[in-house]
This record gives structure tokens, sequence and C-alpha cells, in this order.
């Protein structure tokens, strides 16, 4: 059941992701850019790209058949945001808008977003050897998935948190 419930979790995570890019993927854009090290091909296509990948690791997850599929592509996409996060805060260009979750807040690049995504990463390994002990059935989904809602509006809250150490930070330079 704990192995559901993080599927379920992770599942409203990942479309939560892809809903806030597509509600402003102007702003999303303009926070791609900033970033260096991404690859130089046309943004648009990216952008439309990391929804889509987004979107389809959130499904994914809710298809017993398909949720090792998707803990896979979720992990990439994770491991690369925080590849390109750790990056940049390496090469001292960390003073933007990291274009993560939840509306218009802003949310500047920083070491707290790297154990974010650790932690992050690490619902997604546990759900990986979850599924290698446990069998998910499709009953479980509507659980999971109202597990995932109440558990992501306590992300809204440790988001705001995050923020508010990026900022504490930004103040004392």
């Amino acid at each position: 059941m704990l192995t559901n419930l993080i599927l379920g979790l992770l599942s409203v995570f990942w479309i939560a992701c892809a809903v806030h890019k597509l509600a402003d993927v102007n702003s999303f854009t303009h926070n791609l850019k900033q970033y260096q090290w991404v690859p130089p091909i046309q943004r648009d296509i990216l952008v439309i790209g990391l929804v889509l990948a987004e979107a389809l690791s959130a499904i994914l997850l809710l298809l017993p058949a398909l949720q090792l599929f998707g803990l896979i592509l979720a992990c990439g996409l994770l491991l690369a945001y925080s590849g390109l996060i750790a990056l940049n805060i390496y090469s001292g260009n960390q003073d933007f808008d990291c274009g993560c979750l939840f509306g218009s807040q802003e949310q500047r690049l920083s070491v707290s977003l790297l154990w974010r995504n650790a932690g992050i990463l690490l619902l997604h390994v546990v759900a990986f050897f979850g599924l290698q002990t446990t069998t998910s059935r499709t009953s479980d989904v509507l659980i999971s998935l109202l597990f995932g809602i109440v558990a992501l509006l306590v992300g809204v809250i440790a988001q705001q948190l995050f923020r508010n150490q990026s900022h504490i930070n930004a103040l004392k330079r």
C-alpha cells in the first residue's frame, strides 16, 4: 500500500510540474533561457518535450504495467534538472528563477533545491524497490491520487519554506 501511495504522490507531483509549465509557457521559456548548459536547440521544442515527458511520467506512474517505465522517465527528468541546477550554481549563474513548481512564486537557484530534488528522487527509489516486492492494482489508483493531492498541498507549504530561504540568502548578499 505504501508503494501505491508514493506512486500517487509522484504522479500528482509530475502532473503539477507539467501544468505549471503550461500555465505560463512564456515565463518558463524565459526561465529556461537563463540556464547555461542547456543544449542550443529550439527552446519551444524543448519546452514542449519537457511538458510532455512530465505528463507522460505522471500517467505511467498510475498504470500498473508501466509504472517502472514511469519511474525511469521521472528519475531521468529529475536528474537532468538537478544536474543543470548544480552546473549553474557551480558556475556562479544562480541569480534567476528556477522555473520550478507553483505559479508566480520566484525561487532562485540554490543548494536547497538540490536537497529538495534529492528527497524527491529518494521517493522514486523507494517506489522502485516497493514495486519489486508488491503488485500494484488499478483499484488502488483513486486512493493513491487522493493521497497525492493531500501531499501536494503539504508540498506547497514546503516549497514556500524553501522559497523563503532563497530570499533570506539573497538579502544577506
